[in-house]
């Protein structure tokens, strides 16, 4: 894992980009990507799709809204990290009140409270943050299980989800207890995600063609992420786009 991680880096470091993002064109590895897209929807239909929708069929809609909120806190103190890192103390006192205000008035995270306050939620990760370095995302991949990324990409969700603080949390004192514990807890994290994405999956296949139309759509977004929005007016175009990044 670690030599994958250096070879990755090194890839994606490879030139310094004079802006941050990513362009659409840079998909030196499209038949790769295609079968891999065909693979993912294959596993989306076959088993994500039937498990959502039996989860959704016994979990009200404020019950899966409680799940997203509480996972979407837990990761305000990456972005918090990562607010820093991209020289951003505004943003980061903004996260650092949500968290605050969330985790007491908001039960641990189970209610937005800080955002029907008018404090909205910012969305950064360690991918963003190279990018903000000025590392090049490297040529558009699509991986399966994880989805659009690109090897910049690959390594922020890498320190990411060794950062992420579930990974540190003892349930119970016993070792494979809290392995099992974890796993289902993210697992919970996934099922949720893809019942909140309701039907946008099926909006990417009725695309004339979906996989020219997912990477423009994941690269447009991707890219407004990296900005903060700056220079993205086209963006609203794609604002009803999922983000496979939960699941």
């Amino acid at each position: 894992m670690k030599k994958m991680i250096i070879g990755l880096l090194v890839l994606s470091a490879g030139a310094c980009a004079s802006a941050p993002g990513e362009t659409v064109k840079n998909d030196p590895y499209e038949d790769f990507n295609r079968s891999m897209l065909a693979f993912n929807l294959a596993v989306d239909d076959a088993v994500l799709e039937p498990a959502a929708k039996g989860y959704s069929a016994v979990t009200p809609q404020w019950g899966r809204d409680r799940v997203s909120d509480f996972f979407q806190n837990l990761g305000e103190p990456l972005t918090f990290v990562n607010e820093i890192l991209q020289g951003n103390p505004d943003g980061a006192a903004t996260t650092g009140l949500r968290f605050t205000v969330n985790s007491t008035i908001g039960l641990a995270g189970l209610f937005d409270i800080a955002s029907s306050e008018g404090i909205e939620r910012n969305d950064e990760d360690f991918g963003q943050t190279l990018a903000v370095w000025g590392v090049d995302s490297g040529p558009y991949l699509v991986m399966p299980f994880l989805g659009p990324t690109n090897p910049r990409d690959l390594v922020g969700f890498a320190a990411d989800r060794a950062a992420s603080p579930l990974n540190y949390v003892t349930y119970s004192g016993d070792s494979s207890d809290d392995t099992t514990i974890r796993i289902g807890v993210a697992a919970l994290r996934g099922l949720n995600a893809r019942a909140q994405a309701g039907d946008r999956v099926e909006q990417l296949m009725n695309q004339p063609e979906p996989y020219t139309a997912l990477r423009s759509f994941h690269v447009t977004r991707r890219n407004a992420e990296i900005t903060n929005g700056k220079g993205q007016n086209e963006q609203d175009v794609f604002e009803e786009l999922p983000s496979f990044d939960e699941f």
